[in-house]
């Protein structure tokens, strides 16, 4: 294949991905409206998928894989590519450390749609978002918003 047919590629999946992204940005959309009537009692999570890959979102840009490896602090895309490099892909769970909104807002919005096109890209069903509290262990957090 030669360098142009590459670049092409390159760009036509550029441009693949940027529909899929706005896409899966629309549905979310619809998605949190839709769900932002009667807010629900706070739930606590519990993880049933050892398998499950966790993340902690630590800001807008930046979070770490705290589950199937650790890593540091780095950027979310770092993040996301590590995991698309990991052999399962069907359950991934989002601790949104220092959070701070009482119900699912802006905040919300501003962090987890990201991570949330970014996930659904990489094949994830089932992502969980969850309220941080500082450490690195899911179980028992409150529950902010389930994806199946």
């Amino acid at each position: 294949m030669s360098k142009s047919e590459t670049a092409g590629n390159s760009r036509k999946q550029a441009e693949f991905m940027k529909i899929i992204n706005s896409m899966a940005l629309a549905a979310l959309a619809i998605t949190l409206s839709s769900c932002a009537s009667q807010p629900l009692p706070p739930q606590a999570f519990h993880n049933t998928d050892n398998n499950a890959l966790v993340i902690a979102s630590l800001d807008d840009n930046t979070c770490q894989m705290i589950q199937p490896k650790i890593s540091s602090g780095e950027k979310n895309d770092l993040v996301l590519a590590k995991a698309m490099a990991l052999p399962q892909h069907q359950a991934a769970v989002v601790i949104l450390e220092n959070y701070t909104e009482p119900q699912i807002g802006q905040q919300f919005r501003d962090r987890g749609t990201a991570l949330f096109v970014g996930l659904r890209n990489l094949g994830y069903q089932h992502i969980v978002f969850l309220q941080g509290n500082g450490g690195d262990n899911p179980e028992g957090l409150i529950t902010l918003a389930e994806y199946n």
